[in-house]
């Protein structure tokens, strides 16, 4: 055996450990693009939500209080519409940042699920009023559930029309808000 093999070896070994180490900072980096886009999907959402509490809050009446039944709705429909747009801004960020290694065909997915995701909060904006917020949010979670990977489509939309359905009692029933009924009532 010659002094030369033993050393091959060890450099043999070395070079799998960097390329080891190489493959988890990429996976890393990869893993930290998708949290940044996570969290402006998240903002995304609570941008829309915001939004339709404001608007439900300008359809009521402070009955020429200064605290009446729309201050509530007005101060959660700001701070919503706050938080969620600096998450939007900061998940874009952090998703820019590690994103600028993850290889193109991750990029373009990633970028295909957001644009999905952004078309399937605009239409919930625009159909909510139309057929009630219980079918329009059962629609927006299966829809986003689907999109984001989850295999059992059948029990995402079962999970979205329970998360619904529980919000929609909890504003209507728990707080007296009323969220768009719809044809249907609820």
């Amino acid at each position: 055996m010659s002094t030369s093999e033993p050393r091959a070896t060890h450099e043999a070994s070395r070079a799998d450990v960097v390329a080891g180490e190489r493959d988890d900072s990429r996976e890393a980096l990869v893993e930290a693009h998708r949290a940044g886009l996570a969290s402006a999907v998240l903002g995304a959402v609570m941008v829309v939500l915001g939004v339709v509490t404001l608007v439900q809050a300008v359809r009521l009446d402070n009955e020429d209080q200064v605290v009446g039944p729309a201050t509530a709705p007005y101060l959660v429909g700001a701070l919503t519409f706050l938080v969620g747009a600096l998450l939007v801004v900061r998940g874009r960020r952090d998703a820019t940042l590690a994103g600028a290694v993850a290889s193109s065909g991750e990029t373009r997915q990633d970028w295909l699920r957001m644009g999905a995701l952004v078309v399937v909060l605009v239409v919930f904006a625009l159909v909510v009023p139309l057929v009630g917020y219980v079918v329009g949010a059962t629609a927006l979670f299966g829809v986003t559930a689907v999109v984001l990977g989850m295999p059992e489509r059948v029990r995402a939309f079962v999970v979205g029309f329970s998360v619904a359905a529980l919000v929609f009692l909890a504003f209507d029933v728990g707080i007296g808000i009323a969220l768009p009924a719809g044809p249907w009532g609820f």
